[in-house]
């Protein structure tokens, strides 16, 4: 009687415990990404000249964003208004429907760096400000994030070629920038990307001549490791004003519908799960009754 007991107590936890185990694990294994250096070139050196030499920079500020973004608005007026030399920056498009859309922006907005929503500020591949709110802080945390950048031991812009040594990093990225309107309010934005390369580091050449033109505002050269960058935050302002992606809504409802059917799933198999134990139970009641019938005759 005891081990009959005993064996339908394991049943009944075993049930209970079968629909926490239904789900599935974030299966993010890659090795987290960094960007080793960043170099920028003279356009105007780059269209009239034979050798251009490169410049290093201290801050790399990745800007995503949309025109459809009222947010981005203000955003980009902070950006206007940062009066620094040592700055370096990159305006990304990963919208498709955004006039200026860049398919490399969408794959580093939602694959290298795991983002929702825009507008966002990456500030040298560490820290991230999201939202106009967090935007307003943007000169004041840049100085946490001043770095010496190596990895290059040597790069060259020949006739229109790119030729680098380096002694760190697994990839190469050209970013060329041009001017852009607006499509809402036709102001003129600057250092929108148009063209983007990533080539393995050890190539160590790369032909940018039919890349540069006359509305070529800058041309920039990064050495990174691959995988997802593991971001920190770099304000304690909320997020207001951070506009979810259409696209990336689509996603986020689709996987809340598998969610809900995965959920669904999990009390189906647990209602099934105790009416087959009925019987047992049924079983195991009439056990005790009459267990309590004998030791009531017997005294």
């Amino acid at each position: 009687m005891m081990r009959f007991r005993k064996a339908l107590v394991s049943a009944l936890v075993l049930v209970i415990l079968l629909p926490t185990s239904i789900g599935h694990g974030n299966g993010n294994d890659e090795e987290a990404a960094s960007i080793h250096d960043v170099k920028t070139f003279d356009v105007q050196c780059a269209l009239t000249n034979d050798t251009c030499l490169s410049s290093s920079t201290t801050h790399l500020i990745e800007y995503f964003s949309a025109d459809w973004c009222e947010p981005c608005n203000l955003v980009s007026a902070e950006l206007a208004e940062l009066d620094r030399t040592d700055v370096t920056l990159l305006q990304h498009h990963p919208s498709p429907a955004d006039l200026h859309f860049l398919s490399d922006s969408k794959f580093r907005f939602e694959s290298t760096y795991g983002f929702w929503g825009v507008p966002d500020l990456v500030l040298n591949g560490e820290g991230l400000l999201t939202g106009p709110s967090q935007a307003q802080e943007l000169g004041p945390v840049l100085d946490n994030f001043s770095r010496e950048w190596s990895g290059f031991t040597s790069i060259s812009l020949n006739n229109g070629t790119l030729s680098w040594i380096s002694d760190d990093g697994d990839e190469v990225h050209v970013w060329v920038t041009e001017n852009s309107v607006h499509e809402f309010n036709n102001q003129d934005q600057t250092h929108v990307i148009n063209h983007h390369i990533a080539i393995d580091a050890d190539n160590q050449t790369l032909d940018l001549s039919q890349l540069i033109n006359d509305n070529t505002t800058s041309i920039v050269v990064t050495l990174e490791s691959p995988g997802r960058f593991e971001l920190r935050s770099s304000s304690t302002l909320s997020s207001q004003g951070y506009t979810l992606i259409d696209e990336k809504n689509d996603e986020i409802r689709d996987e809340t519908k598998n969610n809900g059917r995965e959920y669904d799933m999990a009390i189906a198999v647990f209602g099934l799960s105790m009416a087959a134990l009925i019987p047992a139970l049924i079983m195991y009641a009439r056990i005790v009754r009459k267990e309590d019938n004998y030791n009531e005759e017997s005294e």
